[in-house]
């Protein structure tokens, strides 16, 4: 069952009207590049500046497990809210603010129920030593490949033959 942010946001709307608070203007948005957590409310200094649900959640045919998350992340926002200037985490009072919205109070969830995908991303950088030819792969812009693309190549050290020379390839299909 494919759910939409508005999905959540009722849901939001609903534990606004229990808890008291309002969380109407924090933004709401699924992310497609987390693979390992289910959720995530990211704080600002003038309270919180986004709650993010993996996409995998979003898509969920347990309804009770989609559920839990959103609640659980909207209890780290209810907690920054009712208190500003504090930091819980995962302590006391966020599990008390999570038995509130009715979710379990526990910091990490069973990823069973969402089938998460393990997300394989191609390898886009080839490194290699030109000393020795070693070479590593990354699937990112990691900062040795940008050290090496910017000819600072001097703060790398291979660690086959402690060479400092060292090229990047682009990989076209990893």
């Amino acid at each position: 069952m494919k759910r939409t942010l508005a999905d959540v946001r009722r849901e939001y709307d609903r534990l606004d009207a229990l808890c008291g608070v309002d969380t109407s203007s924090i933004p709401l948005r699924v992310s497609t590049r987390a693979s390992k957590r289910l959720g995530s409310c990211q704080y600002s200094a003038a309270g919180v500046s986004c709650i993010t649900i993996s996409d995998f959640v979003m898509d969920a045919e347990d309804d009770a497990a989609f559920l839990d998350t959103i609640r659980h992340e909207y209890a780290h926002a209810l907690v920054r809210l009712r208190r500003p200037r504090e930091r819980h985490g995962h302590d006391a009072v966020w599990k008390a603010a999570c038995r509130e919205v009715g979710c379990a109070p526990e910091r990490c969830a069973d990823p069973a129920p969402f089938r998460a995908p393990r997300r394989e991303e191609p390898y886009r950088y080839l490194l290699r030593c030109l000393g020795c030819g070693a070479t590593w792969r990354y699937k990112r812009k990691a900062k040795v490949v940008r050290l090496v693309e910017r000819g600072a190549a001097r703060y790398c050290v291979c660690p086959h033959c402690k060479g400092r020379r060292f090229a990047v390839e682009p990989l076209q299909n990893g």
